[in-house]
């Protein structure tokens, strides 16, 4: 990947980030609202347990948002080759920090809410089944993270190591199970900021998109390179 795309990638994954401190951070349920000083009060740890809870919450959305855009793209870059097969060369960079702030989000929630106790997660747990749903995930997912490379494509046999990226889909499914347990509240239901939703709404659409690429009938890829927006003649 050239240095110029490096950048591209770095970029885009701050924004997300950024945007997501600004827009879902800040946003205050009650006044319904964006606070600044809610945002303030997060980034300078006014309160430090809340500040992480808060950061926590970030991440998750930031892994599901990344990941959903490094799946989506790979279909429509098929569907529509001039308007987003351009964006290739950003989607193993994307899925990967998309995983890195998965591992974040995973890692607190099993050490700082569970507190590593089995009963905590899944035999007094309410909501078990967004735990499993979550392990699932996460698996899935660092399976494609360690796989994501041009050698593990000639250990594993292209096939194959398609196969296995493919279920990236799969993964994305438990996280959308994983979100909606642990977000629907009683008598609430769908209790979440506006802009977390958006990225509900993304990883929906990149299962819906991938659905629907199914039914084309496009000439399949068939090199690693190819899935990265480079030719197989191009020096990986």
């Amino acid at each position: 990947m050239t240095l110029s795309a490096r950048a591209g990638s770095f970029v885009f994954v701050a924004a997300v980030f950024l945007s997501l401190l600004f827009f879902y951070t800040a946003y205050d349920k009650e006044t319904k609202t964006l606070v600044p000083q809610k945002l303030l009060a997060v980034i300078f740890f006014s309160d430090a347990a809340k500040s992480w809870s808060e950061l926590n919450k970030v991440a998750a959305l930031a892994a599901i948002g990344l990941i959903s855009c490094a799946l989506v793209v790979g279909p429509l870059s098929k569907m529509f080759p001039k308007t987003f097969g351009k964006f290739l060369l950003y989607r193993k960079d994307a899925g990967i920090a998309g995983f890195l702030f998965a591992i974040l989000h995973s890692a607190y929630s099993l050490f700082v809410i569970y507190g590593l106790d089995p009963n905590k997660m899944l035999f007094a747990n309410p909501k078990w089944i967004g735990f499993v749903a979550a392990v699932l995930a996460f698996g899935i997912f660092f399976l494609m993270a360690i796989t994501s490379t041009a050698e593990a494509v000639k250990k594993m046999g292209y096939i194959k190591w398609k196969l296995l990226q493919t279920t990236g889909y799969v993964a994305l499914f438990f996280a959308i199970v994983h979100f909606l347990v642990l977000e629907i509240k009683p008598g609430k239901g769908l209790d979440v900021r506006p802009y977390g939703l958006v990225f509900l709404a993304l990883a929906i659409t990149a299962l819906i998109v991938r659905l629907g690429f199914r039914a084309l009938k496009t000439p399949p890829r068939t090199a690693f390179e190819e899935h990265i927006g480079q030719t197989p003649e191009k020096d990986s």
